[in-house]
């Protein structure tokens, strides 16, 4: 199998410094968010893809305004709870529970009972697909986001290593201190001492939500620019050189960073069917060494797997091509795959990392062009390449005998 053209470093690195050094800032709903959409969009056309789609929707600007509010529901128990009586404390509870319940539910990508008075910001999908040269009997669908992060020091804190611990401990603690009111209508007990210390801890994590909030956002070269990147030049590819059986779907989508919106959207109004489907998300593959992402989550109470049958399909292309050095990862990180496995579909992320298993830049002002490994995004266009032709050519989706 021939390495394609597309996949040269200058041709690479040529998308991406326009998505990065051309456009304004990739905020989710943003003016550059939209521009890298068009952008997009151009250079699929001028591939001679007929089949390229733009999907409008409603998103968020920022991860600060679901969070915050979620925050600020759980705040809302502490004064009910220790000034308004019993009735207080019952309804209280039930604020505190609910805020809890909310955190979890973002962090579980889930959709939050507000959800739907918060999305009011135009963004929009990029969609286009690629018939096989032969009969459908499969299809692939190729993920990579449009918009950047702002800058957040609490998604990752400056020590990875506290994310999991402190952000669980935001949920449990909320959850507690709102059961805690309620014993506290049930029994003589006192438990002001630790609902004062949730309270901080709550006040603490919304204090430094807000500061985020201030951060300017990240060019986004290696989260997600890089992806983008990638996936044009395999749709360069897959153009010159169709697949046998496999109908390829590329979808670039918007407000990622805020919640998965853009492929919430996709999926409800295409309602893809699951069988015989193939979801492959690429993250932040500008630098490191490739990996694929073996256990996801930023909490110990929102883990999540990708599908059994994508982590063979790339074991095994790995190990035809042992030179990839790709294998499987546990890592902080919270993404697509996340929304897709929840939704029933067969899906798996490859991401780049670094030495110490963490991802370069992420969410960080040091994302950068300047900071990105041309080698490594061609090592990604082709390790891609490979498996999208095993997929295509080889691979049985069946579990095999034990």
């Amino acid at each position: 199998m021939s390495v394609p053209t597309a996949f040269s470093p200058s041709k690479l690195m040529a998308r991406l410094r326009h998505l990065c050094k051309d456009l304004p800032p990739r905020q989710p709903t943003s003016d550059g968010e939209r521009q890298a959409a068009e952008y997009v969009r151009g250079a699929l056309v001028d591939l001679g893809i007929r089949d390229v789609v733009v999907q409008p929707f409603k998103g968020i600007s920022t991860l600060g305004l679901p969070g915050g509010i979620a925050a600020l529901i759980a705040l809302a128990g502490f004064p009910l709870g220790w000034f308004a009586g019993e009735a207080g404390k019952w309804l209280g509870g039930i604020l505190l529970i609910v805020g809890a319940h909310s955190i979890f539910r973002l962090y579980a990508l889930i959709p939050v009972f507000y959800k739907k008075w918060i999305e009011t910001r135009p963004s929009q999908n990029i969609i286009a697909s690629i018939q096989p040269s032969g009969e459908i009997r499969q299809r692939l669908y190729l993920l990579g986001h449009l918009d950047a992060q702002k800058q957040r020091f609490l998604m990752p804190p400056d020590n990875p290593a506290l994310m999991k611990p402190s952000q669980t401990a935001v949920i449990v603690v909320a959850w507690l201190a709102g059961i805690s009111l309620w014993l506290e209508a049930l029994t003589p007990w006192n438990l002001f001492w630790f609902q004062a210390l949730a309270a901080l801890l709550l006040l603490g994590t919304l204090f430094l939500l807000l500061a985020d909030e201030r951060q300017p956002t990240v060019e986004g070269a290696n989260d997600n620019a890089s992806a983008v990147a990638v996936l044009l030049s395999v749709a360069e590819a897959i153009q010159a050189q169709p697949l046998e059986k496999t109908e390829v779907h590329f979808l670039f989508t918007g407000c990622e960073e805020v919640g998965h919106q853009g492929l919430q959207a996709y999926l409800r109004e295409y309602q893809p069917q699951a069988a015989s489907a193939y979801w492959l998300d690429l993250e932040l593959v500008g630098c490191g060494q490739l990996a694929y992402a073996s256990r996801h989550g930023v909490t110990y109470l929102t883990t999540y797997r990708p599908s059994p049958v994508m982590v063979r399909l790339v074991e095994e292309t790995a190990a035809a091509h042992p030179e990839s050095g790709v294998a499987g990862r546990d890592m902080l990180v919270f993404e697509e795959v996340g929304t897709l496995r929840l939704s029933g579909y067969d899906a798996i992320c490859l991401v780049g990392v670094d030495e110490k298993g963490q991802l370069p830049h992420w969410h960080r002002i040091t994302d950068t062009l300047e900071n990105i490994d041309p080698a490594a995004l061609q090592r990604t266009a082709q390790f891609t390449w490979a498996v999208i032709h095993h997929l295509d050519r080889r691979f049985d989706p069946r579990p095999t005998d034990a």
